[in-house]
């Protein structure tokens, strides 16, 4: 399909590719860099307890994961998550390793600085929530062991204990962290698209659309546009044409594991839902730029408004500019 991405003829009324700037820089992780000092050092102490606790059964010390490990997060929702890998011999079952790691959190895991903590039993992770100086800090730390005996060091592969949903049997799966965080490593540009969809996600509370499936989608956006256009909103604007014109037909299969297909996450039903309310969400701004923010909105609370002036600046140099044409994109 040939996509010409066409101009509006009327006056912008809002510069859109320097408001997602202000988005962005809104919700950038420096400005919870007193909190995340707190994330870090519990982490931290998480880590050592595996070590000190399974020193003999673990390959490595815990790695990173989540959305801070990307530098994809965002300061109002982000994953300080880890992967603790054990060696093949390490236990007789997956699940004998994923109720290992709960047990030592839920009855044994001590740490004098904490008010408190809960444990709870997730899906392929047992989930922390930890109550420090009044903030709450979760943290999901997935157990997976090596495929075979020393093969973690030089593929990263880990096999992981899928717990069982109502009705469902329990299962495995395969994974590995080092493939998902590679996978946007130097994409500086489809992370910043990936942090403004994270915005829409949890302002709009769309829960069912998952991180990862946001994540792939808008790098396979990006890869089949033979032409990316320049300005923020031009790329954001391409990713939702692309989900609304792709959500329902799309496989996205998990680089680490190609049997997990992520984009089977969501029903059809879900898809078709997604399809519209991207297509209905570019006609609204389509129809007028200040709907924008309604989808996009600043974090108030990092926010700081320009000044009189910077607008009129802002004013003159739209007026200035003319009409821009946006390149073309072929998908």
């Amino acid at each position: 399909m040939t996509k010409q991405h066409k101009s509006k003829n009327s006056q912008m009324s809002l510069n859109k590719n320097k408001y997602l700037q202000q988005v962005l820089e809104s919700y950038k992780m420096k400005h919870v860099s007193d909190l995340m000092e707190k994330y870090i050092e519990k982490r931290e102490v998480v880590k050592d307890a595996l070590v000190e606790k399974f020193k003999d059964q673990i390959v490595t010390g815990a790695i990173n994961s989540g959305s801070y490990a990307k530098h994809d997060a965002i300061n109002t929702k982000f994953d300080l998550d880890i992967c603790q890998p054990f060696k093949r011999n390490a236990f007789y079952t997956l699940e004998e390793m994923a109720d290992a790691v709960f047990d030592f959190f839920n009855e044994e895991f001590e740490d004098d600085d904490l008010v408190a903590y809960a444990t709870r039993k997730q899906r392929v992770s047992t989930g922390i929530t930890f109550v420090i100086d009044g903030d709450e800090i979760q943290m999901d730390i997935v157990p997976g062991r090596e495929l075979s005996a020393d093969d973690y060091v030089n593929t990263h592969r880990l096999n992981l204990y899928v717990r069982p949903k109502l009705l469902e049997s329990a299962s495995t799966t395969q994974t590995n962290i080092q493939k998902h965080i590679d996978l946007v490593k130097g994409k500086t540009a489809e992370r910043e698209i990936i942090r403004l969809l994270k915005v829409w996600k949890i302002n709009k509370n769309k829960k069912r659309v998952k991180s990862f499936f946001v994540e792939l989608i808008t790098i396979k956006a990006f890869e089949k546009c033979s032409d990316v256009p320049t300005g923020i909103w031009e790329k954001l604007e391409m990713v939702l044409e692309y989900i609304r014109d792709n959500v329902q037909t799309i496989r996205l299969e998990d680089p680490a594991n190609s049997t997990n297909v992520v984009s089977n996450t969501m029903t059809d039903s879900e898809k078709e839902n997604l399809h519209w309310e991207m297509k209905q969400m570019l006609e609204l701004i389509e129809s007028s730029d200040e709907n924008l923010k309604s989808y996009f909105p600043v974090n108030d609370e990092f926010f700081e408004e320009e000044d009189e002036e910077d607008k009129t600046d802002a004013a003159l140099e739209i007026a200035r500019s003319g009409v821009v044409q946006k390149p073309w994109c072929r998908f």
